[in-house]
């Protein structure tokens, strides 16, 4: 499976995170016309903003007032990752739904996320009913790398452990649940992106060539 893109979560005042609009990571313009109160920040790559509100104030040394915290307001998808481009429309629903609570209910959004990669693994061949043994079907298929399983199991831990608490900490709990998203992207890239990418590759070769490749594949595979 191929390494994933570090992601980094848009964060109040911060310079640079990647765009909850895009997806790309870029400096941001905050501006504001009451500095306690609301916040702008406008991506430097596709010029969309989001829309934040101040939660928490401190004091400088001359007793002023400034914004020390605050929460973005729009859009509603909070802290994590957009969804994989090709990600199928029902999972989409799901990782989208667990986007919109994970601040406020990480564990709800890993259960969204457990569900959402049973979904998955229907789109991709299986039966759904038991991701242990559809996602070890996948890798025996060729479908997914070895390392799959790992990912795999972290996703089907994480998300049993929000229904049925006790087997991971709370703070280690929180720190999964929110790479979890990370990890149903990478799955999606791995099984649906890159075979499609590789398959238009390939239909770019001339009619004659991939012809020839073909049957020079079926010759070879006979015993």
């Amino acid at each position: 499976m191929s390494e994933m893109t570090e992601y980094i979560a848009p964060n109040f005042k911060q310079k640079a995170f990647n765009c909850p609009h895009c997806g790309a990571f870029a400096h941001m313009k905050w501006e504001s016309k009451d500095v306690l109160v609301y916040y702008q920040a406008t991506c430097a790559y596709c010029s969309k903003y989001s829309l934040w509100r101040v939660t928490e104030k401190d004091f400088d040394y001359n007793h002023c007032p400034f914004p020390a915290k605050g929460e973005m307001l729009y859009p509603d998808f909070g802290s994590a990752p957009l969804p994989a481009e090709d990600m199928p429309e029902d999972v989409k629903n799901d990782y989208e739904e667990a986007a919109r609570i994970f601040i406020t209910s990480p564990r709800g959004a890993a259960a969204l996320l457990r569900l959402g990669l049973q979904k998955l693994c229907i789109h991709l061949g299986e039966e759904g009913k038991n991701i242990n043994a559809d996602i070890r079907s996948l890798v025996e298929k060729g479908k997914l790398t070895g390392v799959a399983i790992k990912v795999a199991d972290t996703l089907r831990i994480t998300g049993n452990n929000a229904v049925h608490p006790g087997q991971i900490s709370d703070t280690d709990f929180d720190r999964v649940a929110g790479k979890m998203f990370d990890l149903i992207n990478s799955i999606v890239k791995e099984t649906i992106t890159r075979p499609k990418e590789w398959n238009e590759l390939y239909q770019l070769m001339p009619e004659n060539a991939r012809n020839a490749a073909e049957a020079q594949d079926k010759k070879n595979s006979k015993p």
